[in-house]
Formats: structure tokens, C-alpha cells, sequence
């Protein structure tokens, strides 16, 4: 696998408010290299339906990313619905992530 950091990655997280019981997104202040594609035919079917909603993200092994997270890359916002990670066997190790667009 190969992909290319072409993008500047900022991580975006729920985390709660105070003592309370409310949650907010708050960024993690750290911005990464990644790379954002636009999804299969087959994965933008089985994920939403909407074409041109759902991308792919790749970004190095060392990044803190998780489920339910959101990132924004040059002013667009993306859930993450997804992640894998993928090493060994002759690929470059890196996670693989399922975003859905917050803008479309």
C-alpha cells in the first residue's frame, strides 16, 4: 500500500464538560500528515449511499485516532466511522480510516 501525505490533519474530539454530564468537540492541538480519498463505488453504498460523502484517510501508525472522532482537512469536516490498522507483510504500516463529509 502506498498513499501520500499530502494533507494536513487536525483531530478534532468529544470530550465531556466539567462535572457536567455535556460533551463538546475539542481539538487535540496536534496537526498530522495524512491523505483523503474519495471511497470505492462498493464502500459509498454500504456506508451511507450518498455519492461523493464518504472518503478514505490514511495516516501513519503513531497517530492517536479513534471511532467517533472528527477531523478537518483545509476547512472540511469528517466523521470518523472507522479505522484499521494495517502492517506487516511488505506494506507500509499505516491506519486506514472510514470518513463520512460533514459538508455534503
Amino acid at each position: 500500500m502506498m498513499y501520500f501525505n499530502n494533507s494536513e490533519i487536525q483531530i478534532y474530539r468529544r470530550r465531556k464538560k466539567g462535572n457536567t454530564d455535556r460533551y463538546a468537540m475539542s481539538a487535540t492541538f496536534t496537526a498530522f500528515s495524512g491523505d483523503i480519498q474519495p471511497a470505492s463505488q462498493e464502500r459509498v453504498e454500504f456506508v451511507s449511499g450518498r455519492i461523493g460523502a464518504v472518503f478514505t484517510g490514511f495516516v501513519d501508525t503513531t497517530v492517536d485516532i479513534k471511532e467517533g472522532d472528527q477531523i478537518s482537512v483545509s476547512g472540511k469536516r469528517y466523521s470518523v466511522k472507522g479505522v484499521q490498522i494495517w502492517s506487516g507483510a511488505g506494506l507500509l504500516d499505516h491506519k486506514e480510516l472510514l470518513l463520512t463529509s460533514q459538508d455534503a
